[in-house]
């Protein structure tokens, strides 16, 4: 309201603003080998912080494409799509625990694991659904199911250049002419969220009775932002006119 935005790409930016960025927060605690209760809060806090964000981002799709045409279907079919989206996560994490055997080896565990998440992927895109969300549900069916974090590793190896790709992607979408006309709705998204992220931790974990130190720190341990937040602004800019797409992109890039 403030400056001058409609309802559509507010929404999406403040839905984009809750996402944390899981990789960066692996790869900070990994490389000062840290542990500890503040680490083991935080590694939930940004899985559920995600989750939340994937269906905070789902309901704003949703409320935006209703406004397009709306009515009872409109509005009602992508969050059953997305409910859809979970229960293929949940199964394939159900059926990975049980082909994953000890008798298979290295690259057929891997071969598994890599094409149950593009399956995923592929049955999402079709519905033109995030596979964010059905991937988090994979990943921990997986896990609770079998305690395997070997298959983990083996990703982690796999990754890097898949991460490369999607960054190398990302820059090149981004508008230089765009920048410009970012300015004060670019500023303000970055400090607002900042200052909305540490406050929502330091109030919840004082309405739980944290330690010090996680009121303190946990709101700033939550400001990076990266991978998800990228995959969803490329998903809001589906729905938004081409030029309010271009602003959205360019800002989360930013």
């Amino acid at each position: 309201f403030v400056l001058g935005q409609g309802w559509a790409i507010s929404m999406l930016l403040g839905a984009i603003a809750t996402a944390t960025a899981p990789a960066s927060t692996m790869m900070t605690i990994n490389q000062y080998h840290a542990r500890g209760e503040f680490v083991n809060t935080l590694l939930q806090v940004v899985a559920l912080d995600d989750i939340v964000c994937l269906v905070i981002f789902s309901a704003v799709m949703a409320f935006i494409n209703s406004s397009k045409s709306p009515s009872l279907l409109s509005v009602s079919l992508p969050i059953l799509f997305n409910l859809a989206a979970l229960a293929v996560g949940f199964a394939c994490g159900y059926f990975l625990s049980k082909l994953l055997t000890p008798t298979r080896s290295t690259d057929n565990r891997l071969i598994l694991a890599l094409a149950m998440m593009l399956g995923i992927s592929g049955v999402c895109a079709t519905k033109n659904v995030s596979p964010l969300l059905a991937c988090m549900v994979f990943g921990a069916t997986y896990i609770n199911l079998t305690q395997d974090k070997e298959i983990f590793r083996q990703i982690n190896t796999f990754s890097p250049p898949i991460m490369s790709l999607f960054f190398i992607v990302s820059g090149m979408t981004l508008d230089l002419q765009v920048l410009g006309k970012v300015g004060i709705v670019g500023v303000s998204y970055f400090f607002i969220r900042i200052i909305g992220k540490y406050l929502g931790a330091y109030l919840g974990a004082l309405m739980v009775g944290s330690s010090k130190p996680i009121r303190d720190y946990l709101g700033m341990a939550l400001v990076p932002q990266a991978g998800v937040a990228i995959g969803l602004a490329f998903l809001g800019q589906r729905v938004l006119e081409p030029e309010k797409g271009n602003l959205l992109l360019t800002i989360i890039l930013s």
